[in-house]
């Protein structure tokens, strides 16, 4: 039976009824087709409390001829996080639209769908460079070790490779990709990527090197005490950077989550000559880790 008509089929099914004196939901998808984004953006959120009940319907309005409406609704269904959306958001990658297929590769990131790991990997190097970043983050997302080898050693690759795009959005999108496979063989350059030109390529490389120090990253490498030395190095380097108090936060939130007391001078010396947000952070921290170190000396 053609996917279109069973979609209809099957919205007339879920929405035959409308029980409870519930509204229908009908006039939001007229909504939808809005050409003012605030109505579109209204009627997006009034859909998503129906949840599951609509997505039959979306499926179908994912036919439209119009690209806000198909955009919208690429959303929506990753939003709502219904598999039952997961073929037509991968049919949506090949859409003629860069912006409906990059919302649908995230879409497909925030179902986490297995399955869609290879045809995710058919976008790897797409001409659009916001494409390529969600693609990189949803190969993390999708990935799950019980596919087939070839493909899960595949999206480990790519987004190593990501790592070192020139483009600091692919950069970033890629790490929070190699975040699902616990920082497999990318701790070095991690640690590399704390020293990165851009501010906010740090952030999110110091915020990782903090998981994985501290073992709560998924599926996490093994953190050898060479590997956490060279970490716990990185972390305190970040304590010196200027301009972005974020990035020390995080710095002196990772020393404090891996407990080493070898952080404790330089931190007592950012709680010295750094802001009142760095005081704030580094007192708690000093105190905590001070504690076992003067227990040890006594």
């Amino acid at each position: 039976m053609n996917r279109w008509i069973l979609a209809v089929l099957l919205s007339g099914v879920a929405l035959a009824s409308e029980g409870c004196g519930r509204a229908s939901p009908e006039p939001l998808f007229t909504q939808l087709r809005s050409t003012d984004a605030d109505e579109r953006l209204k009627a997006a959120n009034a859909l998503l409390l129906y949840d599951s009940e609509v997505v039959p319907r979306l499926i179908e309005e994912y036919g439209s001829g119009f690209i806000r409406v198909r955009f919208e609704v690429v959303k929506l269904l990753g939003r709502i996080r219904d598999p039952q959306a997961v073929p037509v958001l991968i049919e949506a990658l090949g859409d003629k639209s860069s912006n409906v297929a990059q919302a649908a590769a995230w879409s497909l990131g925030q179902l986490r769908a297995p399955e869609a790991l290879g045809p995710l990997l058919g976008y790897t190097h797409d001409g659009s460079k916001g494409m390529r970043g969600q693609v990189f983050r949803a190969l993390g997302t999708c990935h799950s070790f019980a596919v087939a080898p070839v493909l899960s050693d595949s999206a480990h690759k790519e987004i190593l490779r990501a790592l070192k795009d020139e483009d600091e959005e692919i950069r970033m999108k890629a790490m929070l990709g190699i975040h699902e496979f616990g920082y497999l063989g990318a701790v070095d350059e991690l640690i590399r990527m704390s020293r990165d030109a851009s501010a906010k390529v740090r952030h999110v490389a110091v915020q990782g090197l903090g998981h994985i120090a501290a073992g709560s990253a998924p599926e996490a490498v093994v953190v050898t005490p060479r590997l956490r030395a060279s970490i716990v190095e990185a972390l305190i380097a970040a304590l010196d950077e200027t301009g972005y108090q974020s990035i020390r936060t995080k710095a002196v939130k990772a020393l404090e989550s891996i407990g080493d007391p070898a952080a404790l001078p330089h931190l007592r010396r950012l709680q010295q000559s750094g802001s009142a947000e760095d005081r704030r952070e580094t007192l708690r921290v000093i105190e905590k880790l001070s504690a076992p170190a003067e227990a040890a000396s006594g």
